[in-house]
């Protein structure tokens, strides 16, 4: 399968997600794979919302955001995509991306779901801060299902998270 087609799928399963949390909202997601989320930002006109965004000099797979016009409110999500179990370097890595962009939502997916080690750390060490990139908000790890396209709640590292 090639990237650009899951990315493709990601996207249509972030749009949903973000719609189903926040109804009412314009949401834009789309693959941004080969961009830094600053030219995403300026390309999709969302400067306004995120006047930050001049320093997200870093690329994710996919970006999401839900719009609210009145008052004016801004969600912003971010999905890194991998073909290989995630490893506790990837979490590392992400989540200090979304540290950089006060993600709301961040997400690491994967159809062959994490490495041992990491699920070792979070679930029988409770090593929660490998995850927790601001207060009460984590990195959700995540195995992506291929039929569905989509995460399931049951199939999450750290339970509760989706």
């Amino acid at each position: 399968m090639s990237t650009a087609k899951p990315l493709s799928e990601v996207s249509k399963w972030l749009a949903s997600y973000l719609s189903q949390r926040y109804p009412k909202t314009t949401v834009i997601a789309e693959p941004t794979a080969y961009q830094t989320l600053t030219k995403f930002m300026s390309k999709s006109g969302l400067y306004r919302y995120f006047p930050n965004s001049a320093t997200f000099q870093i690329s994710v797979d996919v970006c999401g955001v839900s719009v609210k016009e009145s008052p004016i409110h801004a969600i912003l999500a971010i999905v890194k995509f991998a073909n290989h179990p995630i490893t506790l370097n990837e979490c590392l890595i992400f989540k200090g991306y979304a540290q950089i962009v006060h993600a709301d939502h961040a997400f690491i997916i994967s159809p062959k779901g994490w490495s041992p080690t990491l699920q070792r750390l979070v679930r029988d060490f409770k090593r929660l801060d490998i995850l927790e990139y601001a207060s009460g908000k984590f990195v959700v790890v995540a195995k992506w299902d291929n039929l569905s396209k989509s995460v399931r709640p049951g199939d999450v590292l750290l339970p509760g998270t989706l």
